[in-house]
């Protein structure tokens, strides 16, 4: 394939503390900086603790430092996704303020908006000669971090569940569904229409699904993705699980379903930190679900150990929109530095001068178990050099 370019995306960044957050991007950064099209999604606001209004969601993000975001363009993001279920949290300041952070540092990117039309508002990059353009949706909630025509917010696919029991009798358990009306998958169809008229390769970010290691998917996670495709996207990017899921093609287009958690570094979710009656609640039913209940190997890392196998989502595409699809795995230590593995590396990095506490491998047999696991059809496996995995 000539004249091609490559387009990738990683999962959560929550620059939060403790900085400087550079330093957490030290083994990763020459490879980002490599790509020509580098996406992030940014998972909390970034504003300061005077400015935060509390938007009275359940489980609130504290403000993350909206300095920290200057560090992006040197380790090498070219744009941002801003649209997720804690976008709202700290109010229309830290909408407003994340935006105005990013637009004053030089940094492309879309999903969330002082109005549902600036919300709504693409990110086109041109590299090479081939356009490229971005959208970023929220699919789960809460409404009220939702951008209005005149509120702040961020863009959104609405999505609806259904509670059905699953045998005829009082208090059993539910199936639950989850699907688009036509209204939504209109509004979609049309947004993503629009988008792949004025570029070359459209991308679509849904911010999607619920987390856990398993690999079970949300109905609508394949239902929004398939309609994004059909509508004209090329690739589709999911973030929110905070863990690694499966991978999938459909109608040739390839879908990277979840790509887990990155740089994410916060003491949002740990005991002693941030004790307020709703988050103590929270952590304890954590507890109950064996998901740590604010109590972790590393305090700033409140997350499950299988979900520091992260990757880098990589597309290569030239003009006509043929794809080449795969990622290069990664690590995210206990320093909270992300480390990228290479197939030969046998749990080293830099040529065995300093040693990383999990193998390429691994995450390769992580990913095979997420997308077999959820019917995806996919077959995952090492490129002739060892420098990343194939989807075949």
């Amino acid at each position: 394939m000539s004249d091609k370019i490559s387009i990738c995306c990683v999962g959560d960044l929550i620059l939060d503390e403790p900085g400087p957050v550079e330093q957490y991007f030290e083994d990763c950064k020459d490879v980002l900086k490599a790509q020509d099209v580098m996406i992030g999604h940014l998972e909390t606001p970034h504003t300061s603790k005077d400015r935060t209004e509390p938007s009275c969601i359940e489980i609130q993000a504290p403000p993350s430092p909206a300095e920290h975001l200057d560090c992006l363009p040197g380790v090498g993001f070219d744009l941002v996704t801003t649209a997720g279920n804690h976008s709202y949290d700290c109010g229309p300041n830290g909408i407003n303020d994340t935006i105005a952070r990013l637009d004053a540092i030089g940094m492309p990117h879309c999903g969330t908006g002082a109005t549902l039309a600036d919300a709504k508002k693409p990110v086109i990059i041109e590299k090479k000669g081939i356009k490229v353009g971005v959208l970023s949706y929220n699919c789960t909630g809460p409404k009220l971090g939702w951008a209005t025509s005149q509120k702040p917010g961020a863009n959104y696919v609405k999505v609806e569940t259904a509670y059905t029991p699953k045998f005829d009798m009082p208090g059993c358990p539910c199936r639950i569904d989850t699907y688009l009306l036509p209204d939504a998958k209109a509004q979609l169809a049309e947004e993503v229409r629009a988008l792949k008229s004025s570029c070359d390769i459209a991308v679509v970010v849904f911010h999607k699904g619920n987390g856990g290691d398993i690999p079970r998917l949300d109905d609508y996670e394949r239902e929004v993705s398939h309609l994004a495709i059909d509508a004209g996207a090329d690739i589709i990017f999911g973030v929110h699980h905070h863990v690694l899921k499966g991978v999938e093609y459909y109608k040739g287009k390839p879908i990277y379903h979840g790509l887990g958690n990155f740089v994410c570094v916060t003491y949002a979710m740990t005991a002693g930190y941030n004790d307020t009656p709703e988050m103590v609640a929270y952590l304890k039913e954590r507890a109950r679900q064996g998901r740590g209940g604010g109590h972790y190997k590393v305090d700033f890392y409140p997350w499950s150990e299988k979900s520091r196998l992260t990757i880098i989502a990589q597309v290569l595409a030239d003009k006509e929109g043929r794809l080449e699809c795969g990622f290069i795995p990664a690590y995210i230590e206990d320093s909270g530095n992300v480390v990228v593995l290479r197939r030969d590396d046998a749990g080293t990095i830099d040529g065995g001068q300093r040693s990383c506490s999990k193998t390429a491998q691994e995450v390769l047999d992580f990913m095979r178990a997420q997308t077999d696991g959820a019917n995806l059809g996919v077959k995952l496996d090492w490129s002739e050099d060892g420098s990343h995995i194939v989807m075949k």
